[in-house]
């Protein structure tokens, strides 16, 4: 009987994990807490480990690249402007969709290891990793033409997953975030069948790059061979081999300065002279975004996303306008900070207009309107 056991990781690696076993139809016929233990204490059989989605960064991206390993290094340079650092970061890739685009996860590398030494510490290997939002089925599209939403709680955290979106976070940041759209909540065992899906059709595996347990399997000689060859190259004729490579990465630079040099003036209102082609291409893009992909809940997200590194800014209120505009209350602590925290949103791609600033209760309150043309 082929069986697997899906185990739930806490909010925090050292939590106790929890933990479904289904037989070979998805029928759960086992539950419980994963006690420390050793492997050979368990039954053999696949496991898959479910971490908090909170921890993970999730975007569908188009990647074009002569391998996976490429792949995933060119994926994670596109995303670097939105995580907090790239340094020590891992990123995993889905299948490409039938148009281009693929599933995106980046998570902290020493978080990754934390949770697998976890798993090891209460006798798992896992096969598959997968955060929690993702383990959730994509809902199908809206008759009316609206956006489904298919959420679920995990750990006091609430998964969300929509067409294109998956993310866990906070009740009240979840409602910001997906406003009115209509919402099917999964719980007991309409989630266990939901789960069960995934572990047999997942949207990707989390076990790649470094964390490929192939990987890590010993070089035999036929893998060592390649690499001789061309170390024996190098000591045969080393200046000629870098002279090449030295002339082809010139070449390839310019044709590759030149290209984006075009693509970017394609991008900007004709007429405009490209001065920094990187920093001109970013801010018409952010423009666009806000200006048609991101609406009422993408300005909210941008704002949040903006706010929470800053330990002394609150939003007190926000208020989205008719316009696609929106208000919002921003309390800080002085008013030396109001054009700070202006340029820290600016910085993060909003348009701000600062409307004034008041005191209450020993706090300064600023009020804003973003996304104002």
């Amino acid at each position: 009987m082929n069986r697997t056991r899906i185990v739930l990781a806490g909010a925090a690696p050292d939590a106790e994990p929890t933990y479904l076993i289904l037989d070979e139809l998805g029928s759960v016929v086992g539950r419980g807490i994963l006690p420390v233990q050793e492997a050979s204490a368990l039954t053999p059989m696949r496991n898959v480990l479910v971490i908090p989605g909170a921890e993970v960064l999730i975007r569908w991206i188009e990647v074009k690249a002569a391998s996976e390993a490429q792949a995933r290094a060119a994926a994670l340079a596109q995303l670097e402007d939105q995580m907090t650092s790239a340094a020590g970061a891992h990123l995993a890739l889905g299948p490409a969709e039938a148009d281009g685009q693929r599933l995106a996860a980046v998570v902290s590398a020493a978080r990754m290891q934390a949770w697998l030494d976890s798993a090891a510490l209460h006798g798992i290997t896992p096969d598959l990793v997968i955060p929690d939002c993702l383990a959730l089925p994509e809902p199908p599209e809206d008759p009316d033409g609206g956006s489904i939403i298919v959420t679920a709680e995990f750990s006091g955290l609430t998964a969300v997953r929509g067409r294109r979106l998956a993310f866990t976070g906070e009740a009240d940041l979840v409602t910001v975030v997906v406003g009115a759209r209509p919402a099917q909540t999964l719980a007991g065992p309409a989630l266990e069948r939901a789960l069960a899906d995934m572990a047999v059709s997942p949207a990707l595996n989390l076990l790649q790059g470094a964390f490929d347990p192939d990987r890590r399997e010993p070089l035999g000689r036929r893998d060592l061979r390649r690499p001789a060859l061309l170390a024996l190259a190098l000591l045969i004729s080393p200046l000629i081999l870098w002279a090449a490579q030295a002339g082809a990465d010139h070449l390839r630079a310019q044709q590759a300065e030149a290209r984006a040099e075009a693509k970017v003036a394609a991008l900007l209102p004709a007429g405009t002279e490209i001065i920094d082609p990187a920093a001109q291409a970013q801010a018409q893009l952010d423009a666009l975004s806000l200006a048609s992909g991101g609406g009422a809940s993408g300005l909210a997200a941008q704002l949040f996303a903006a706010v929470e590194p800053m330990d002394q800014v609150q939003v007190e209120s926000l208020i989205v306008m008719p316009d696609g505009s929106a208000r919002a209350a921003l309390s800080h602590a002085a008013y030396s900070d109001g054009e700070g925290l202006a340029q820290a949103l600016q910085a993060a791609g909003l348009t701000v207009r600062v409307e004034g600033s008041r005191e209450e209760g020993g706090r300064v309150i600023s009020d804003v309107i973003l996304g104002a043309r």
